[in-house]
């Protein structure tokens, strides 16, 4: 079954500029932790993850919409001052982007991803609300 029938080369497109863009916020993700407040990492990374949702969605991927949205605003509160970078929100936005990767496999198979785990979405809204421990 093909979720995306008719649409096999836009999803192409997406899957490969997405790749892409993925693979340059894990590197700079790698920066950000010696840098957390390098503004242009920042922006970057926050950047990358409003592209991929865009992109999803043209494509009515709702869950990965759903699970860059957070991670974006996320990056606009890092961005903005309102949230500092820590070693435990590093691993709420490791989880994100990891499954961001996931996702992008399900749509490599032509099938809408599922929703991203529970624990990690009750994650990012934790740390959107400033309650992720320091």
């Amino acid at each position: 079954m093909n979720d995306f029938a008719g649409m096999e080369e836009l999803l192409e497109d997406f899957l490969q500029e997405s790749s892409d863009l993925l693979s340059d916020v894990d590197s700079k993700l790698l920066y950000l932790e010696k840098s957390p407040n390098d503004t242009n990492l920042l922006n970057d990374i926050f950047r990358g993850f409003h592209t991929i949702k865009g992109g999803a969605g043209f494509l009515n991927a709702t869950e990965l919409v759903t699970l860059c949205h957070l991670t974006e605003n996320l990056f606009d509160k890092l961005r903005n001052g309102e949230l500092q970078i820590s070693p435990e929100l590093m691993d709420v936005i490791m989880a994100a982007t990891a499954t961001v990767r996931d996702m992008f496999g399900y749509l490599s198979q032509g099938v809408q991803p599922p929703a991203a785990d529970a624990a990690l979405m009750a994650n990012l809204d934790a740390a959107l609300a400033g309650n992720v421990l320091p």
